[in-house]
């Protein structure tokens, strides 16, 4: 649906300057314009080259995964399978859920930030752990989904609180021009830590390591 409107197409990179290509995308789209630089495999270059110097010059991206991070929900057993159900303290929390920020293929402004505060579930541990994870699908429900990627782990310190007394993290993701930066604010101490991470890069750890 974010495509139908398209009039144009404007053919780049090295396959573009294949023939063979060509003639396929001209087929099968008769009723569209398709435009063909002189060198395709060039242009790409040059307008790395241009945004480098201008990088206002792009004003939105597209996102190219979907973006969450590791979250424990109590156990919900309509819901949730048995074998995902943990004890943690009094309750019981259905682990390795995917909770999601950004959807796969979703329009993103330069600067755009989402926040959403959750309750550290051990606040007397010295570090809380926050794994962020990317998947190719708009929709995942487990981070162990095949379709899931760990992009990292944000460690962060916790204070020491009172027996009984619950932590809260407010947990940011910001989208940069070409970077996501992950921060987690303590919002007892106000200590906040941050990562980035490269939105352009396929550098993304695979399950299980």
């Amino acid at each position: 649906k974010n495509v139908q409107g398209v009039e144009t197409i404007l053919m780049v990179g090295g396959f573009s300057e294949c023939e063979l290509v060509q003639k396929a995308i001209k087929d099968n789209f008769k009723d569209k314009k398709v435009i063909i630089p002189e060198d395709p495999g060039l242009a790409v270059l040059k307008g790395a080259v241009y945004y480098g110097h201008v990088p206002k010059t792009i004003g939105r991206r597209v996102a190219r995964y979907t973006y969450g991070i590791q979250s424990w929900p109590e156990f919900d057993p309509n819901k949730h399978p048995e074998a995902k159900k943990v004890q943690i303290g009094t309750k019981f929390r259905c682990r390795d859920v995917f909770f999601k920020y950004v959807t796969k293929g979703e329009l993103l402004t330069p600067g755009y930030r989402r926040s959403q505060i959750f309750q550290a579930l051990k606040p007397d541990e010295e570090c809380l752990e926050c794994a962020i994870y990317v998947s190719d699908e708009e929709d995942p429900v487990y981070v162990d989904d095949e379709s899931c990627r760990r992009l990292g782990t944000l460690r962060v310190p916790l204070p020491r609180v009172s027996t009984g007394c619950s932590l809260e993290i407010e947990e940011t993701m910001i989208f940069g021009d070409t970077e996501l930066e992950v921060q987690a604010r303590d919002i007892y101490t106000n200590q906040q830590c941050e990562v980035s991470f490269d939105l352009l890069s396929n550098n993304v750890v695979q399950n299980g390591n």
